[in-house]
């Protein structure tokens, strides 16, 4: 929800709205529609839950569940030619054996050979000179960081609160990032090797990339304002292009069994 809506909307978890399609927050999807941008949610979850647009009420209530969430074995065909919208958003399977998120249990290497599937399709597709792809996560698996997270900018005014393990309560007010994931932003017009943990915001102050920093860069992109204070305080990627094209991999290696 950060990088669709920009914010989670006071929720603390994974619950039931996700499924049953209720979450009524503006999203990028609407947004792109009411620009004529073309999308497609390319669903990969194998019926397990929501693809991401399904998310939302207004995607059931337009039809657009019908129309722009297509199976994943149509991003390929797609990328390869040269026949995909102006976004795609792609979500894997989750989260057993044989998924390929990376999320537990599933194997790392599994969703290692996703990626390789991913990349190597864009790279060989007829857009590859007007992509952009963006490989990130969605948490950063549970496991301790060193780095305490830094203060944010709060999304909106609302809050979470659940019981702890001791007995007592604990509000969350979406005032501080979470832990740290990595993301990787793939172009022909982005320097090689270039590794960057903060960035500058619209108001010139020098913040860490999250979530909705991918927002904020298609805000600039296609000229629509930010959804939230949390976005609008992001900075974004658009200085990191440049106009000098580089070549990249025609293809990814296999990825080791692990």
């Amino acid at each position: 929800m950060c990088i669709h809506a920009g914010t989670s909307a006071g929720r603390g978890k994974n619950d039931k709205t996700f499924d049953e399609s209720t979450i009524t927050e503006l999203s990028l999807f609407e947004q792109l529609s009411s620009q004529n941008i073309s999308w497609l949610n390319y669903d990969g979850t194998n019926g397990a839950f929501n693809s991401d647009a399904k998310f939302y009420n207004w995607t059931i209530a337009t039809g657009k569940d019908k129309t722009n969430v297509r199976p994943l074995e149509s991003f390929f065909q797609d990328a390869y030619l040269g026949k995909l919208p102006q976004y795609s958003f792609i979500n894997p399977s989750c989260c057993g054996l044989d998924t390929n998120s990376m999320h537990p249990t599933g194997p790392i290497s599994t969703g290692e050979v996703f990626l390789k599937q991913i990349y190597d399709a864009v790279r060989n597709s007829p857009q590859w000179d007007n992509m952009l792809l963006v490989i990130t996560f969605d948490e950063a698996g549970g496991f301790y960081d060193h780095n305490a997270p830094p203060k944010a900018v709060r999304p909106d005014k609302l809050t979470y609160t659940e019981d702890t393990p001791d007995g007592s309560t604990y509000t969350l007010n979406f005032d501080r990032y979470g832990g740290r994931i990595p993301t990787w932003i793939v172009s022909p017009f982005l320097a090689k090797g270039h590794v960057e943990h903060e960035g500058v915001n619209s108001a010139g102050e020098t913040e860490v990339y999250s979530a909705t920093s991918v927002l904020r860069t298609l805000g600039y992109l296609w000229d629509f304002a930010p959804f939230t204070p949390r976005v609008e305080a992001s900075p974004s990627f658009d200085h990191l292009f440049q106009k000098k094209r580089n070549n990249a991999p025609e293809l990814m290696p296999n990825p080791r069994a692990f």
